[in-house]
Formats: structure tokens, sequence, C-alpha cells
């Protein structure tokens, strides 16, 4: 790894085997990992997890956390005695090894995984959990039952009497709020205690997603918060999202701290060279407040063949990265209430997928703010000349538009406002990540190809207002060679630079002052404007793609609502959906992928025909990409039960794909019945005629 420019390695400790039993501890093999690391002149950062590791939680640790539905969990429970122990754990090894050669830093984890509450169910619901609430949350946050009364309009005589609510019923408010302040106050004593021990590198894991929040209580500005304060690194999971590294990227540059990046490789080999292309480029997003990139899990697994060689060829090139993600004054407003204490905030389901489709359109550098993120004065949206709200307008929007602020309806006005520093051919499978130097004078420029299936050709029009570059004449060069790649000025100052990359390609250019050298070779024509004429896109089941493609087949995920199996049906090659038994999600769906560069995924209209098994009870809902909602619907389908193949057409309008959904899919057909599989053999949409 040394030899590959790799400067450290996390190890994942297991709590069991360090602690066998309460208070005795086996440092010996730990020791001699980090003795080991040191003479290869690499660091170790230990991984503590509270369980859902092998060895943790450890075995003595019995007690368990209780879910919402009263099922018993996977975690200790959150406030049980082994809280203490947990703790006790993580400050004794970090001051065991603190000095000792080879230590790099500590991940600090509490809860399942890096998920907190998360426990195959929404967690919160122990004993003593419900004890914590009663004994010391309310007390402390209300001073005396008449104030809690007061504000919620209740007659309790005591806080013994508060419900432990859960979600959906009332006063469920109250128990998120001491969730959401449970894992602010567990990790905030934890870290103090280990930051009194060492002064060395500390991180703090977040898994998930956005929209994890009201379960989990994952919330992003209660680490970023806390890191600011002990002086930690966020690595974010799930990096290769788009919308999740810009959320984070500007949430970093907001509150100070550094960010490290996590890829989550997909199932199956398909769409990993893609999605390792995709994080690798990503890390940018995150600048100047880089904190390094973590390959998770280094196993000999499918990720290490296709990922990892991609990983460890560009590391010299995003450790040269020098400068920042250029910011322009207008941000896009996620209200994050729901992980708080507000049930009725705006759904954070699809804000990720919004905030990754409206950078794909028009690549600019807006940031991200949140609501707690003003709550925590780290942000004011009176800063910004336009605010675009993602998930509904609340207070903070209505007080912004009432003192003369702009508040845009849809995407599309974002280069209104914030000018794009990259325009495309074609949305969907390339991306410009741009690094702007400290004085203004030039930029490094990471173009990926993340598209699984689809090569990109066409242009990249780069502008020097978007990248907030300082007036004056500038060209592209190659990043490695210097050497100026083809490209022409467009009428409006771009520099157009005819792109052709292929599926999981990676190109590193630069920005520099001055005007294009003489003899560097003018494209005929620049920008191309035009993709493919094709007005029609089909995939059949067993057979390649023709502009399409059907995703998620062969993936096993728990609680995916994508899996696809291939099968036979009726002497017919099919995909079938996993039953909601099988995958454990309540949903079962065939996700759809299309040619960003085909006239369907630019068509506003669009017919659908899909051939499917006529099972008794089944049928399909086509959800697509639309402005403003990924998950538009189209009317719905049911069979007529015939235990043969049925064919529907059905009317997409007002489309605008721009594989803004799960999976970075176009539209989806949703089972109509969830318990039994829905069958496709094929899918066809053409460019609907008037």
């Amino acid at each position: 790894m040394r030899a590959k420019g790799i400067t450290g390695a996390e190890i994942d400790l297991p709590w069991g085997g360090i602690e066998p039993s309460n208070g005795t501890y086996d440092f010996s093999e730990l020791d001699t990992e980090l003795a080991n690391a040191a003479k290869a002149h690499i660091t170790l950062v230990p991984i503590f997890w509270q369980s859902g590791w092998s060895g943790s939680p450890a075995s003595w640790e019995t007690d368990r956390e209780v879910t919402s539905d009263g099922a018993t969990g996977v975690a200790p429970a959150w406030w049980g005695g082994g809280q203490a122990a947990y703790l006790s754990y993580v400050e004794k090894t970090v001051r065991h090894i603190t000095h000792e050669p080879g230590y790099g830093g500590s991940i600090l984890d509490y809860g399942f995984l890096d998920a907190q509450w998360d426990n195959q169910g929404t967690g919160g619901w122990a004993a003593t959990d419900v004890d914590e609430f009663h004994a010391h949350y309310l007390p402390d946050h209300f001073h005396g039952i008449a104030a809690f009364n007061a504000k919620y309009g209740t007659t309790y005589a005591s806080f013994s009497e508060v419900p432990a609510a859960k979600p959906g019923e009332p006063l469920a408010d109250v128990y998120q709020a001491f969730r959401s302040w449970s894992v602010e106050d567990t990790y905030g004593r934890m870290t103090a205690a280990v930051r009194k021990v060492t002064d060395g590198p500390l991180y703090y894991y977040f898994g998930g997603h956005l929209a994890n929040a009201p379960s989990y209580a994952n919330n992003p500005d209660t680490f970023f918060s806390l890191a600011s304060r002990y002086d930690v690194t966020v690595i974010v999971d799930a990096a290769q999202s788009p919308g999740l590294a810009l959320t984070f990227g500007s949430l970093a540059r907001a509150y100070g701290v550094k960010l490290a990046q996590e890829w989550t490789a997909p199932d199956g080999a398909a769409a990993l060279n893609a999605q390792a292309a995709q994080w690798v480029a990503n890390y940018g997003l995150g600048l100047p407040e880089g904190g390094g990139e973590d390959f998770f899990i280094h196993d000999g697994t499918d990720k290490d063949v296709y990922g990892y060689p991609i990983y460890t060829s560009w590391l010299s090139t995003l450790k040269s990265l020098d400068g920042s993600y250029p910011s322009q004054p207008v941000a896009l407003y996620i209200d994050v209430s729901q992980g708080y204490d507000n049930s009725a905030g705006g759904s954070l389901v699809n804000v990720e997928n919004l905030i990754t489709t409206a950078w794909d359109r028009d690549q600019s550098g807006f940031d991200i703010v949140t609501s707690q993120e003003i709550a925590n004065g780290r942000a004011d949206l009176s800063h910004y000349r336009a605010v675009l709200p993602l998930n509904g307008q609340d207070a903070r929007i209505a007080a912004y538009a009432s003192h003369g602020g702009v508040v845009l309806n849809d995407d599309s006005q974002l280069t209104d406002y914030a000018p794009a520093y990259a325009q495309l051919t074609s949305a969907g499978a390339l991306q410009v990540v741009p690094t702007v130097a400290a004085d203004g004078r030039s930029a490094q420029i990471v173009v990926a190809e993340v598209s699984s299936v689809y090569p990109y050709d066409g242009s990249v029009v780069l502008r020097t207002d978007g990248l907030n570059l300082k007036k004056g004449a500038y060209h592209v060069v190659d990043g490695t060679t210097g050497r100026p790649l083809a490209q022409s000025v467009t009428n409006d100052g771009g520099l157009c630079v005819p792109t052709k990359l292929d599926s999981a390609g990676l190109a590193y250019w630069r920005v520099v002052a001055g005007p294009i050298p003489r003899g560097t070779p003018a494209p005929l024509t620049c920008p191309v404007t035009s993709g493919s004429a094709e007005s029609t896109v089909s995939v059949t089941a067993g057979a390649p793609g023709e502009g399409m493609q059907f995703l998620g087949l062969g993936q096993t995920g728990h609680g995916a609502d994508g899996n696809l199996t291939e099968t036979t049906q009726g002497g017919t090659a099919a995909v079938e959906t996993w039953t909601s038994s099988q995958s454990g999600a309540p949903t079962s769906n065939v996700y759809l992928q299309v040619d960003p560069s085909s006239a369907v995924a630019a068509a506003a209209d669009i017919d659908l025909t899909v051939t499917y098994w006529g099972s008794a009870g089944q049928g399909f809902t086509a959800q697509y990409d639309a402005p403003g909602d990924p998950y538009h619907a189209a009317p719905s389908v049911s069979s007529a039960g015939s235990g043969t193949w049925e064919t529907q057409t059905v009317r997409l309008s007002g489309s605008q794909l721009s594989e803004a959904q799960n999976l970075s899919a176009d539209l989806r057909l949703v089972a109509k019945d969830a318990t039994q599989p829905l069958i496709v053999a094929s899918v066809s949409m053409s460019v609907a005629k008037e």
C-alpha cells in the first residue's frame, strides 16, 4: 500500500477481543499490528464499533436496544449500562496506543455501525432509554412539568407520564428530539474524554443518507458542530453520490471542518468502475477542507479488482489538488427539522437526488444550506442572491423573501444567479469538478465519465465566471503534460473542449492564464449540442439494451427496493423483482436508465411500452423523473390476470429524465403487489408523436 502512495489504513477493532471481560484488557494483537504498520511506514486508524462488526459488542454486553415496533435490536441499549463500559473502553484503548509508532488516529462510532439508532428498525425504545427520557432529558429541557404542559397543551402530573411516543403518535416530536439529543450528547462526551488523552487525529463516520435522519437521527449538522468543537474530521459514507458529497462539502466549508470521503460500492461488478471514477472525482467537492479518501473495504472482492486500481492510480492527482471548489452566492436550502423534532417539516426522502439533478444539468458552484446550519449560526440566507428550497418553504424562507430575497421555484433558474462553470452536451454521464487556486488565476479540473454503460461523446464548455477566475484570457491544458487541448472560444467567451470518454474514464485538465496558444487544434464544431438521434430506446431481458438498461440485476441488498433476478417465464427470458418478504423493503421496483445522449432522454413527452407477465392482482405504476419530482406517476396499469404475457403503453407527460431516482435511474416500474414478483420481459420508450 505504501508503494502505491497510501499513507494510512483503517483497522476494525473487536470490542470483545480487546476487552474480553468487563474491565480486563488485552492490547497485544493491536500493539503488534501498530508495530508492523510502523515498519512499513503506514499509520493505522482504529475504528471503534459499538456494534455491527465482528467482535462488537463484547459478548459480556447483553443488553439490547428495542425498536419502535417492539422488536429486539442488534445494538446494545443506547442508555443501558453498557454505555459507560463502551466509552471507558474507547478512552482506555486510545490512551494506551496514542503514543505508539504506527498510530494514526481513531474513528469514533456509537450505536449500530455508523448509523446510530438504526437497529434494522428504528431504535430508541429500550427500557433504559425511556428511563433516561423521563429522569433526565425532560427535566433538564423543560424545568418543570408545568412548562411542558404549557408548550404542548397537555395535563400531565409528572414527567414520568409523558409517553415515549413512536413515529406517527401524538408527542412523537418530543421523543424524536430526545433521540437526536442522545446522539449529540453521547458523541460529545465520548469525544471530550478521548480528547483529554490524545491530540492525534479523530474522525466521525456519517453513515446512511440524508433521508435516514428521522430514523437514524444521523443529522449532519450534529456531527459538524461537534467536529468543529473537538477538531474532528467527518467521513461521509456513500460519497460517490454527488448530492451527498455536495452537501457535505458545503457544510465542511461552513463549519471549518475537514471532510474525508468514503466510497460505498454497489453489489455486482457492472457499476464498480463508473462509481469508483465518480467517487474519485467528487473529492474536489470538499475542498479546501479535504481530509482524505476512504477506500472501504480492502478485502480482495470485486471492489479491489475494479475500484482499487482506479483509486491508487489517481492518488497523486488528488493529492496535488490545491485550492477550493468555487462558490457562488446562490443556495439550495434543505429543511432538516424532521431529523430533530418536527415531523411536519419538509420531507428528506428526495433531497439528495434533487441536488444531484440540479448539479448534473448545469454544473455550478451553488452552496447547500440546512435549517440547522442557520440555527447554529453557521449560515445566513441574506448572504445569497437567490435561494432554491428543496423540500418546502418554512419560516426562514418566508423571512428571507420578506426582506427582498429571491426565492426560486425550479433548478432551471439557478444559472440566472449562479453561472455554470461547465456546460455539457448531455446530463447524467459526465461530471466536471474544479479546484480553483487561491489567487483566482488557474483551476485544476477532474472530468469523470460516470455512466456504467454509456460513453460520453460531446463537449465541455468551461466558463471562467462560473469558476470565479479573475478576468482575463485563459486556455485549457492537459493537467499532466501541460500541453494545450483542442479547444475554441465560444461566442459568449466560454472555453469549449471536445470531450470523448468511455464509461468510467477520467481526465485531468488545468485552466491556465493566457490566450489559446497558436497552433492549438481548433474543433470544427464546438459546442456539440445534439446527441443520439434515436427516437426509441429499449431493453429486453437476456439481451444487451439498445439505449436503455435494467438496473439492480443480481443485487441482493437487504432493504433495497430494486433487486432484480434474471428468470425464464413461459419460455421467455425475463427479469423479476424481489418480493417484499425477500428484500425487507415495503415496495418492489424495476429501475431503468436511459442513454443520456438519446433523443428520448431529452424529450418532454414519452410513450412507455412494457411487456410483463399477467399475474392476478399484479400490475405496475410507472414513476419517472419530472421537474421537481423524480417520482412523478403515470396512470397505473392493472393486469387482467391472464397468466400470459401482456403489453401496455402509457404516456409519460412533462418528463425531464436526469437519473434522479435511486440507482441513478430515470424511471421505475412500481409493482402493484409487492408480495409477489413483477415479471418483465421488455421495456421500450419512444419520443411521443402529437
